[in-house]
């Protein structure tokens, strides 16, 4: 059931409103997102103050904007981040046809939300969405973000931040987009971490990693926490690609140490299927960030996690359901660190036994610092699964992902819809059982050609996250496709606390 308070409500349908009048969604005109009218502060939330409530689902978008806003109702691509009782939930959004970057906030823990609509835009700007979120010791958050930026008269693909702070009465402020990366090209898929800086004792730093798509390789970038954020290693390749690599995501240890996972694939590998020819691979530094080790494979060669390439944008590999209904995809990674330094990191991968394909999720983690990795198989069933996240605290490693329903056994995408799964795996107990945790199954939207056009042709989303959460529970973001509006599959975001 979703819970906005009619605070949230009245402002967003007044923006909505004056937006059709002027024939914009755009924000440009605010410094940050003007929320909260009542009390006349720039934020975004109700204020309440509470606990979550573990096993409850929770829609997060506002179902209404959908219907104001049809057909342009895709929310997908989660990332959250959480401090205290204040959750920063990230997700692309639809709604807005000149930002695609949404987001939403709860004050209580995740029992009410807040649709804050889209982050706010800097004068000819553009938020392209892809979410990441972190936070930092002093409660500020983190959206990172693909873009377009206006830098020196041109209008240039860039990685971007976002800072949110908490106001006194428990709303958030987000504020003006800041240029963290910058490349050659379109710069793609950016992941951020928030950990100590090696380089200044008792610090925390911002670290931004994302691919260069002029060249494919990873790029990296350090920032000092804050509001205002400090450029401490500007823009560089760390990753010379000779294929392709993509799909970087960092993690900060303890002490400061920065690993940074990404796949690779040879030149070419992108739409052959049923070839082991990608790898995931990792590259560490131990200074900071001032430099990075030679590469560490992860894991063994496998093949592409798709059942089909087809016409998309442009052609792309896929699970296929129907001609109609497929769900693009890519062998994203996905890392954490546990508790007591040991690093894991999942992805899915395909497989061909006997003539048929398979798709799962699989497990690498290093007791070492990455110097070495042993792999688990975390799914080895019939029907495909994909979006793999991965959390960790003292109970062990968790691993959420989505997995076709497969009531008949008869394998590979079961009847054509999919729930989030979890399992938990620890070196004492090994692999627990699978559970459930979405409330309900999910069909795949009718995406090629997609009925939404504010969306590419063959998108339903790319990742989903999970992070641990207060205590040992666990904090899952996903986004399925439940929901009917005016006779289309809706893709809507869910939240969902565990322990």
């Amino acid at each position: 059931m979703y819970q906005l308070n009619k605070q949230c409500k009245v402002y967003l349908k007044s923006y909505l409103s004056n937006a059709a009048v002027n024939n914009d969604h755009s924000i440009d005109l605010f410094e940050t997102v003007k929320v909260n009218p009542t009390h006349g502060k720039r934020g975004c939330g109700n204020g309440n103050s509470g606990q979550g409530i573990c096993g409850v689902e929770r829609q997060v978008n506002d179902p209404e904007v959908d219907v104001t806003s049809f057909p342009r109702i895709t929310q997908s691509e989660t990332s959250l981040a959480y401090f205290d009782n204040f959750i920063l939930y990230g997700f692309n959004d639809s709604n807005d046809p000149g930002n695609f970057s949404g987001f939403a906030f709860s004050s209580d823990g995740g029992v009410t939300w807040c649709d804050c609509g889209s982050l706010p835009r800097n004068s000819g700007g553009v938020n392209r969405g892809d979410p990441s979120l972190a936070v930092d010791k002093n409660g500020v958050f983190y959206y990172g973000q693909i873009g377009k930026e206006v830098i020196n008269d041109y209008l240039e693909s860039i990685i971007s931040v976002s800072t949110g702070t908490i106001n006194p009465d428990r709303t958030i402020t987000m504020n003006l987009p800041q240029v963290v990366g910058r490349g050659k090209g379109i710069q793609d898929k950016e992941w951020i971490a928030v950990g100590p800086d090696k380089n200044s004792p008792g610090d925390e730093a911002l670290y931004v990693v994302w691919t260069d798509l002029a060249n494919f390789n990873i790029r990296f970038a350090k920032f000092r926490t804050g509001r205002n954020l400090t450029e401490l290693i500007s823009s560089k390749d760390i990753v010379v690609s000779d294929g392709i690599a993509f799909g970087a995501f960092p993690v900060v240890d303890s002490v400061g140490n920065i690993y940074v996972f990404y796949e690779h694939g040879d030149l070419g590998a992108f739409t052959q299927l049923g070839i082991p020819n990608r790898v995931i691979r990792m590259v560490k530094s131990t200074d900071g960030g001032n430099s990075f080790q030679p590469f560490v494979p992860v894991s063994s060669t496998f093949s592409a996690a798709a059942t089909d390439v087809v016409s998309c944008d442009i052609d792309r590999p896929v699970i296929k359901v129907t001609d109609q209904r497929v769900i693009r995809m890519l062998e994203l990674p996905q890392a954490a660190k546990g508790p007591d330094g040991t690093i894991y990191v999942v992805w899915n991968a395909g497989r061909v036994v006997g003539g048929s394909s398979f798709i799962d999720i699989f497990l690498a983690c290093s007791q070492d610092k990455g110097n070495t990795w042993n792999q688990v198989t975390i799914t080895n069933t019939l029907p495909h699964a994909f979006f793999p996240s991965v959390a960790v605290n003292n109970k062990g490693a968790h691993i959420q992902y989505n997995r076709f329903n497969d009531p008949d056994g008869v394998g590979g995408v079961g009847n054509g819809t999919f729930g989030v799964f979890i399992k938990t795996f620890s070196f004492s107990t090994g692999l627990y059982e699978e559970k459930i945790v979405s409330n309900e199954f999910s069909p795949v939207p009718n995406n090629r050609p997609n009925f939404d056009p504010g969306v590419v042709s063959c998108y339903m989303a790319d990742y989903n996250q999970i992070i641990a959460g207060p205590g040992n529970s666990l904090l899952h973001a996903w986004g399925d496709n439940r929901n009917i509006l005016n006779h289309e599959n809706n893709p809507d975001v869910f939240f969902k606390q565990t322990d």
